[in-house]
């Protein structure tokens, strides 16, 4: 009878860990229309597949979403990035708490950068609410600079390349050439921190009240993606911002990668 019971819970948990690699973020009303389990045996399961780190659920959405995937057609690099909101996570909220402002976690994905944690929800400042997933440029997103400003120039350029003219993700949408963006990047190697690319029209008119500076995050020698401080643009400058909070931006950022690298090196 025991071991029946084990299966049986072995089985859920694993239709659970299926529901949430095929269609992603979920909250415990969408597993429990999937999966079709009683919502008392959904949380159950979901507290021991948190606790093992198998499953993690977001700070800002509450959302639950699955650090490995089952093989899927949807599946994405799963293990890396619950290992990266869970080594950044804590500095980014002792982050907010001493500075007031939020901060979003963002996972270099090569033509893009994706938004995969933030403290908004913790901030004493209104902030509106950025929904995790959201994919930005890396050419006009704070994120994305602060990865690119880690490579070299022809890296840089081959990747231009690569991304070609596409009416998002591409370097066009800024109205900005090579020369610009390598300007741009020297930029912040010299300024140590990222700013938003001053043409960039986000994706939500509101995000056009708020302002971002942002720095990388490593996993040993590569940046693997940033933290991004937000406030209201009407409010400071950015180098006004960054005299005032860069310091400990730097330091969070230096944490993070201090604590990936130890956990997951190379």
């Amino acid at each position: 009878m025991g071991r029946s019971v084990e299966i049986r819970a072995l089985d859920r948990g694993l239709a659970i860990l299926n529901t949430l690699s095929a269609h992603g973020a979920s909250s415990l009303r969408d597993l429990h229309a999937r999966t079709k389990l009683p919502k008392s045996t959904i949380r159950r399961i979901l507290s021991t597949l948190t606790r093992r780190k198998i499953v993690r659920r977001s700070l800002s959405d509450k959302l639950y979403r699955a650090n490995i995937y089952l093989p899927t057609l949807n599946s994405r690099f799963a293990q890396a990035e619950g290992l990266l909101v869970d080594r950044a996570l804590p500095h980014m909220i002792e982050l907010t708490r001493s500075v007031g402002w939020s901060c979003d976690l963002h996972i270099f994905e090569r033509t893009r950068s994706r938004i995969i944690e933030s403290t908004r929800p913790l901030s004493p400042y209104f902030q509106y609410e950025r929904h995790i997933d959201l994919e930005v440029s890396v050419f006009a997103s704070a994120g994305g600079l602060a990865v690119l400003s880690t490579w070299a120039d022809p890296a840089v350029l081959a990747l231009v390349d690569e991304i070609g003219n596409h009416p998002v993700w591409g370097l066009a949408r800024l109205g900005a050439t090579k020369r610009d963006l390598l300007a741009i990047l020297q930029k912040v190697r010299v300024d140590g921190y990222a700013v938003r690319a001053g043409l960039y029209r986000s994706e939500t008119p509101l995000a056009n009240k708020l302002q971002a500076i942002g720095c990388p995050v490593y996993r040993g020698e590569t940046a693997v993606g940033a933290l991004v401080m937000l406030w209201s643009k009407e409010l400071l400058a950015p180098k006004q911002f960054a005299e005032l909070n860069l310091n400990r931006l730097k330091e969070a950022a230096a944490l993070v990668s201090a604590d990936l690298t130890r956990t997951f090196p190379g």
